[in-house]
């Protein structure tokens, strides 16, 4: 019996769920829409662009998931960080001639901008919260929260940091609930819209 609380590992059997989820949730997101402006091809592009961030989880990070694969996060651990090989490995080499040269480069593009802030205020170890994401018949009944706090509780564990980006201004309650604060506002580039870092200092373990 599947419940909002309920939180276990990414299957690799969910994999292709777990994209179709994503899509769903992003499908209207403003960084989406200026990377894949065209409607009409939004949904392919994106399912491919997703499945790699799916895979690199799956490999290197911590996935975890509710609804049998229809709520997702992805996490990447300390010592796990995004490196071209494994980018390599996970499944990006195809991309381009999936998504389209033009919407990859403003999708890297964004995501150089970003890095550097992670980069300039995140220099020891810590965990990065990548993606969070729950189909919307499934929103409003607390399972991203649940995806979260799984993260954040194995971070608290290991006295650990916590970093994540949003694009999206709604979202920033929802984080600072849980214990981040705003590092920094960036634009993700040229007509691209805002993005801001956050950050979540560990909380000490009440010992038993």
């Amino acid at each position: 019996m599947d419940d909002n609380s309920t939180v276990a590992p990414l299957d690799r059997s969910m994999l292709d769920t777990a994209n179709d989820t994503l899509v769903t949730a992003f499908m209207d997101d403003s960084m989406v829409g200026w990377v894949f402006p065209d409607p009409a091809t939004r949904a392919r592009r994106l399912r491919r662009l997703n499945r790699v961030p799916l895979e690199y989880g799956i490999r290197y990070g911590y996935v975890q998931q509710s609804g049998e694969g229809r709520c997702v996060a992805i996490w990447i651990p300390p010592g796990q960080a995004m490196s071209p090989w494994r980018m390599l490995r996970s499944g990006m080499l195809a991309v381009p001639l999936q998504t389209g040269l033009g919407p990859l480069a403003r999708f890297g593009g964004a995501g150089g901008v970003m890095d550097k802030i992670h980069k300039r205020h995140m220099d020891g170890p810590h965990w990065e919260l990548l993606i969070v994401g729950v189909d919307p018949a499934l929103q409003g009944q607390g399972r991203g929260s649940a995806l979260v706090r799984d993260g954040l509780a194995q971070a608290d564990a290991a006295g650990l940091p916590c970093y994540l980006n949003t694009n999206t201004p709604a979202n920033l309650p929802f984080y600072e609930r849980l214990g981040f604060a705003v590092l920094e506002e960036a634009v993700l580039g040229k007509g691209g819209p805002p993005a801001w870092a956050m950050r979540r200092d560990p909380i000490p373990q009440t010992p038993a």
